[in-house]
Formats: C-alpha cells, structure tokens, sequence
C-alpha cells in the first residue's frame, strides 16, 4: 500500500494534534501536583531543639500552597514567595512554638518546634521603694 499526499497530510494533522494535546495534558498534570500534595510549612529558624539566649526569637520560614497561616494561634503575613518572619517572646524553660496553615480547599497542616529559653527575664519595676 503506497502512502498518498493527502494520507500523509492527515496523518501529520492528527500527529501534531496529539502531541498538542499531550503537551497540555501533561502541563495541566504538572501544575496540579502541587495542589493534590497540600500545604507545607519549613521551618528555617529556629531549628528543633534550639537554645535562646535571649528573651526573643525570631521564626523565619517558607509556606507554600497556602491561604492563612498562623503563629501561636495568631494570624501572620507572608510574602509573595512564601517567606515569613515573625520575632515572639521565649520565657525560660521550655516553650513551644506552633506554626498551622490551611490551603484553599481547606486541608491544613500544622509544625511544632521546641525551643529553650536561657534567659532571665527582666524584673518589673517596683514602685515600693523606700523614699529618702
């Protein structure tokens, strides 16, 4: 069976109509990925464990795939690219630091850190002193 003109001319059409419609079946596959694995929290600092040698400490990390994220059950901000920053108090002792985000389906994840605080509190001012 020899191959005609128009044969090969539908064949090709047909060749580049599936290889049209793979690439956006496989753009549309690779874009939904991200979606179907849900929110993520890293935490960069401070890590698990950690000791504050001071009364603060800053929480720096990234959030991807998320609407609302929260620090210690209160709303923070992040930017464009995921990255929050948020400085809290650490009291001596062992203190926790949770981190929880929802996505816009409404799934949701949360990160627990243990840091321990090394530092004294500063005492508050007393105001009994003894007049002169």
């Amino acid at each position: 069976m020899t191959i005609t003109r128009s044969r090969f001319q539908r064949a090709l059409r047909w060749g580049i109509f599936a290889a049209a419609a793979a690439v956006v079946v496989g753009y549309a596959i690779w874009r939904s990925v991200a979606y179907l694995q849900g929110p993520e929290i890293d935490v960069l600092q401070p890590v698990d464990g950690a000791t504050a040698p001071s009364t603060t400490v800053e929480v720096i990390g990234r959030a991807q795939r998320v609407s609302s994220i929260s620090l210690n059950g209160s709303p923070i901000s992040i930017d464009q690219s995921g990255g929050f920053r948020q400085t809290i108090v650490v009291f001596p002792g062992a203190d926790f630091i949770s981190l929880s985000a929802t996505d816009q389906f409404g799934r949701s994840v949360s990160k627990t850190i243990e840091v321990y605080g090394t530092a004294a509190l500063p005492q508050p001012f007393s105001s009994s002193s003894p007049a002169r």
